[in-house]
């Protein structure tokens, strides 16, 4: 839907580029995600362009229930947005309308948020300030995101004592470490969103598991001519993962109509691509008790990696890096540990300590992509509408893989 005279309205047939990024609550459990996005091709979208145009693109093109499952969407928009777009494409109930800062507040613009609430939309305010006409703008909200690094020292707790109030959701965002997100936790803020959720949760006194990150790294390793007896050699060092890998290989999603009772008959039906893969996801997902999202958006960013790696960059090499790159928050350890506990090669411990080399370029445009630093993707030489499609496969990917790794 392209809206005549919207303001900032982009170019029919424009692909867009979007990424989300989730706010979870007091549990760490994921509950919406914020839609960052932005017309592939073209410089930065100023506050002017969040258009019918982009946000219909960008939810046509991967689908919302890809993009956020049975979660709210979080959705930027602007004051001359609202105005200008009767009625908004998208569904109220699971649609969190996003006000971005620095709108001048009036009663046109009160009068569209009331008729939002009215029709079933959440309000949120993001990058909140106490502007003129806050108290107005504050009424009609049902959630407001204070950005920490805007609010220094005691400005923070002072900022969620002023707007605390029965039925307000407060939204920490930017946090980037654990002792930032207890911090906010300890002021009381109801949501967060920044990336302390990978960051590892260290254990006092905790030790590398070798063994069984050995054993997983050296299947990653292995090359695809691997022998079926080095596979199999491998994963039958956890008898967990073998019996897995064999349910797996009886599953209607690999399509099999003959039974296999073993590991062998698992390798001959799937190919070694497709077995030391599935045998790594299925380790990683029986090995953690954090929140099952870290593994999700590891799998996310080792299919991406995968899918954009171009020669010298092996493949196989672009989905372990990607994949590992979360594993320090998975098993609570820091990325210098876990290297220097495994057998990675220079090309894989060089992309995941400082994210050099070929393959650690690529590593970091996957990374920019997923935090919607769009800019910074292209100054890593990768294509734009490119990662946009990448990310778009690997989020099918991930949701048709996800449950089998129960």
């Amino acid at each position: 839907m392209t809206v005549a005279g919207s303001p900032g309205c982009a170019q029919a047939g424009v692909p867009v580029a979007v990424a989300r990024q989730p706010i979870l609550d007091r549990a760490e459990a994921i509950r919406g995600y914020e839609l960052l996005y932005r017309p592939a091709g073209e410089g930065p979208v100023g506050p002017e362009g969040a258009t019918s145009n982009v946000i219909v693109r960008a939810l046509a093109d991967i689908g919302l229930d890809a993009l956020v499952g049975d979660l709210k969407a979080w959705v930027n928009v602007t004051r001359e947005f609202l105005l200008a777009v009767h009625p908004l494409p998208l569904p109220p109930e699971r649609t969190v309308i996003e006000l971005l800062e620095g709108q001048a507040v009036d009663d046109e613009l009160l009068e569209v948020l009331d008729e939002l609430r009215g029709s079933g939309f959440r309000i949120a305010l993001d990058d909140f300030r106490f502007d003129s006409g806050w108290e107005r703008l504050v009424e009609q909200a049902d959630a407001i995101k204070l950005d920490i690094r805007e609010l220094p020292g005691d400005a923070l707790a002072e900022a969620v004592e002023r707007l605390r109030r029965p039925g307000l959701y407060l939204l920490a965002e930017k946090v980037e470490t654990r002792a930032e997100y207890e911090h906010c936790r300890g002021l009381g803020f109801d949501a967060f969103q920044g990336y302390f959720f990978a960051e590892p949760l260290l254990v006092e006194g905790g030790t590398v598991p070798t063994h069984r990150l050995g054993s997983l790294a050296s299947l990653s390793q292995a090359g695809d001519d691997a022998s079926f007896e080095e596979l199999e050699r491998l994963i039958t060092q956890d008898a967990g993962l073998a019996y897995k890998l064999v349910r797996l290989a009886n599953s209607a999603y690999v399509g099999n109509r003959t039974s296999v009772a073993s590991v062998r008959g698992a390798l001959t039906l799937m190919g070694t691509v497709n077995v030391r893969r599935w045998s790594m996801l299925l380790a990683l997902a029986g090995f953690t008790d954090r929140p099952q999202h870290l593994l999700a958006t590891g799998l996310l960013r080792a299919r991406q990696c995968e899918l954009l790696a171009r020669r010298p960059v092996d493949p196989a090499a672009a989905f372990t890096a990607g994949l590992f790159s979360i594993l320090p928050a998975l098993v609570g350890v820091t990325m210098e540990a876990l290297v220097e506990g495994l057998p990675f090669d220079e090309r894989v411990s060089g992309a995941l300590l400082d994210q050099s080399g070929e393959l650690g370029a690529l590593l970091a445009g996957v990374l920019a992509f997923e935090r919607g630093d769009f800019d910074r993707c292209e100054s890593y030489g990768l294509d734009l509408l490119e990662l946009s499609g990448a990310y778009r496969a690997a989020l099918a990917w991930v949701e048709e893989s996800a449950p089998h790794l129960a």
